[in-house]
């Protein structure tokens, strides 16, 4: 009997509407930012996100390297 092996990939994709951590290019200031399409390799956020503290920033385009994690909301104990 032959086994087949599958490889499982890890997708780090995000999709629209997510929310992710971005480094500002400004102040260097770590911050919230939603998805706002996808283009290419690229992506299009927003900063207005409620836990975000430049909320007013325009949107911007950014690379998917330029992404450091997902949100993940600080819910107080």
């Amino acid at each position: 009997m032959k086994h087949l092996t599958h490889i499982n990939e890890y997708n780090k994709y995000y999709k629209d509407g997510d929310v992710v951590l971005i480094e500002y290019w400004y102040n260097d200031m770590i911050t919230p930012v939603r998805i706002l399409e996808k283009i290419g390799r690229s992506y299009m956020v927003s900063h207005n996100v409620t836990e975000s503290k430049i909320k007013n920033a325009p949107d911007e385009k950014i690379k998917s390297n330029d992404i450091i994690d997902r949100y993940r909301a600080h819910v107080p104990s």
